[in-house]
């Protein structure tokens, strides 16, 4: 266990294998073709050398001052360190010649390219099974609970932002990647955790319902026959901008797959003292027709 923890390698400058052939090796690795950008970093199929194994190479831009190119390694090497299924792993990070951090990750995809959940729901017409909705929020909760265990957040994250391997499982890609621009206070960090339980909440109601979340949403149980009313809960838990789920952690053991969710769906968690403030807020929010007709 504790060798999957290390990386392949971490240095700062790994040059290409010739002159000749800058544009077509980095190290070991063999580019085979370009994937485009994510996020403005731009994406490779290599070939490993070495193992004869497909990897992805994720190349950022060039960064001039080397102030910031030193914060920016050491932070993708602490991100190096997260090892769970759900996230891409990155294996190694360095340098290119022309001073552009590079990454390297397993690669997910199949012949055609990589597949991100935004081409799966697109498959499927908009929506997912009840099952395939539930596993995709229990990989998604489960690696984002881990990662904030290990002070490390991400943000709300987006169907673009996941990719999907052969068997179906999910893995967030470049995970935290914006917190390599920044640093951010424990205020701050705490609003992040969550937007991003929010945000995985707001794409497992678009996967089981094939609608987007507004002020007007239908519960689930009105559109899908025989659904375990505890979904109904989760959402309104979930969705409340006010008094949602307090953590990654609280969703993912109130999901109805849980046995013992109706537990977890009546606590509240750390967030308690806010339940009282929206409900004030929810009263006062606007006049009644009757109170409004009283005013006349």
């Amino acid at each position: 266990m504790q060798s999957r923890m290390q990386p392949l390698f971490l240095c700062e400058h790994v040059p290409s294998m010739s002159n000749t052939k800058r544009a077509d090796y980095f190290g070991p690795f063999k580019i085979i073709r370009s994937l485009g950008k994510t996020r403005g970093v731009e994406r490779f199929v290599v070939l490993c050398n070495k193992t004869d194994t497909n990897r992805l190479l994720y190349r950022f831009p060039i960064q001039p001052n080397h102030t910031y190119r030193r914060a920016q390694f050491d932070q993708m090497v602490e991100l190096s360190m997260l090892d769970h299924p759900h996230l891409l792993k990155i294996e190694s990070a360095s340098y290119d010649d022309r001073g552009r951090l590079c990454t390297v990750s397993p690669y997910t995809g199949n012949h055609e390219g990589l597949v991100t959940l935004t081409d799966l729901i697109s498959q499927h017409g908009g929506r997912f099974t009840v099952h395939e909705a539930a596993r995709a929020l229990g990989h998604l909760l489960s690696a984002s609970a881990y990662a904030h265990s290990k002070g490390v957040v991400h943000g709300p994250i987006k169907p673009e932002h996941i990719l999907v391997d052969r068997c179906g499982s999910t893995q967030i890609e470049l995970y935290a990647l914006q917190s390599v621009d920044r640093t951010s206070n424990e205020s701050e960090q705490r609003s992040g955790i969550l937007d991003e339980t929010r945000s995985i909440v707001e794409l497992g109601y678009t996967l089981l319902t094939g609608l987007e979340v507004n002020a007007d949403r239908i519960a689930p149980t009105r559109m899908l026959k025989r659904l375990d009313r505890n979904w109904d809960a989760w959402f309104e838990i979930g969705l409340d901008p006010i008094d949602g789920f307090d953590s990654a952690e609280h969703a993912l053991n109130a999901l109805p797959t849980n046995p013992d969710c109706d537990s977890w769906l009546k606590s509240s968690g750390s967030r308690i003292p806010q339940v009282h403030i929206g409900s004030v807020i929810r009263r006062f929010r606007a006049p009644s027709p009757r109170s409004s007709r009283n005013l006349k």
